[in-house]
């Protein structure tokens, strides 16, 4: 087993194409190996950490939908936390919200969302110095501090403004860029304090370090949708991860290949040489370390065989959006690299896509390949029946 302290920076709602707009991005990445393709598997927080946490699907851990806060994972689910308590980690979360995130197997776990205007680069520094001083220097720890302020600026200046359907708000999508942009500076700004004068240099060489994000975020692209939660188009479920630790991740290295969000724990489990308790329920999720060494493949030169081997799977139920469905997921899509089947299932409608030539989403392809339609189809079915297998 290796003993390496476990830091887990989550930037809220970001948007993976807009990372290089800011110099702090570019130079994270100059830091460790950066995962360009990690598909969420829910475009809101409460169902996308809980998967993250359990290396599974909602519709495998239990918590699927937005009705479902405040509750733990199902009977036989075991998360990072618990992993990491039971083998001797000091286990330390600051979440956005406690009723969002399950709170199993942290030693201790808080949330700011009582505090004014809380100034979150102030607190975490002030929790990686706790932790860094409390716990025996013999002992690793994992720390999980959650950034929220993104998505705190999209509830003051969209949720709260505008619905679903407002024609203002999905008319000015370069204005809500451009706000989005300023969100997503504050974020920079908070990784340079976090991460380059706090953790750098001091935590290097015996943490794995892991800055991602939950989910990405709408700027008014599909009417219906003002932000994240009621479609799965990529704009919400493209995500990314970088891992920093030279011992185990190239510095400057990017993976393009497509994993998935329920890859993050079985590979941190991986990198410890935790190995995975068979007694509990399986996790569908697989370590992204097989990547690390491999020659990346031209995609091109990729037969359409190969390429349905990799798949992701992503489920929502808006609050809100055209088929309100809080309490279970209602749209269903699996994705390889190339093509994304998206099954709505409350008007029973079905959408899909060429994502090389049509990355927008803009041009439903359903009836013009019942090859493709049918093999996904076929994986899609698979992976519901996998979540209630157990």
């Amino acid at each position: 087993m290796k003993k390496y302290n476990v830091i887990l920076l989550l930037i809220d709602g970001t948007r993976i194409d807009r990372l290089d707009k800011f110099p702090i991005f570019k130079r994270l990445k100059e830091e460790g190996c950066f995962f360009s393709e990690v598909i969420a598997s829910a475009p809101y927080t409460l169902v996308a950490m809980n998967s993250i946490f359990t290396g599974m699907y909602g519709s495998k851990n239990g918590i699927d939908a937005y009705h479902k806060m405040f509750q733990n994972p199902k009977a036989g689910c075991k998360t990072l936390a618990d992993y990491l308590t039971e083998n001797g980690w000091y286990t330390r979360g600051d979440a956005m919200r406690l009723s969002l995130v399950s709170n199993q197997g942290f030693n201790k776990f808080t949330s700011q969302e009582d505090v004014p205007d809380p100034d979150f680069s102030k607190i975490h520094k002030e929790i990686l110095d706790e932790t860094m001083n409390e716990v025996s220097s013999e002992q690793p720890y994992f720390l999980y501090l959650h950034y929220p302020k993104i998505h705190h600026s999209i509830k003051e200046s969209v949720f709260d403004k505008y619905d679903d359907f407002s024609q203002e708000y999905f008319e000015n999508k370069e204005e809500n860029l451009r706000n989005y942009d300023e969100y997503l500076k504050e974020a920079a700004d908070y990784l340079d304090e976090i991460y380059f004068k706090n953790i750098s240099g001091k935590q290097n060489n015996d943490s794995i370090i892991i800055i991602m994000t939950d989910h990405g975020m709408g700027i008014g692209e599909k009417v219906g949708e003002r932000a994240y939660g009621s479609f799965i188009y990529d704009y919400t479920l493209r995500t990314f991860a970088l891992f920093i630790q030279p011992k185990i991740f190239p510095k400057g290295k990017a993976i393009n290949e497509l994993t998935r969000a329920i890859d993050i724990m079985p590979t941190v489990l991986d990198c410890l040489e935790i190995p995975i308790d068979q007694s509990c329920l399986r996790m569908q999720g697989q370590s992204m370390l097989n990547l690390i060494n491999q020659t990346e493949q031209n995609e091109s030169n990729i037969d359409e065989d190969s390429e349905f081997q990799k798949i992701a799977y992503s489920e929502t139920g808006g609050v809100n959006g055209p088929w309100p469905s809080p309490n279970s997921p209602n749209i269903k899509c699996v994705r390889t690299k190339k093509w994304k089947l998206i099954h709505n299932l409350t008007p029973n409608t079905w959408e899909l896509y060429n994502l090389e030539n049509d990355p927008q989403e803009l041009k439903n392809m359903i009836e013009e390949h019942p090859v493709i339609v049918t093999k996904l189809k076929d994986k899609l079915q698979s992976i519901i029946d996998d979540c209630v297998s157990d």
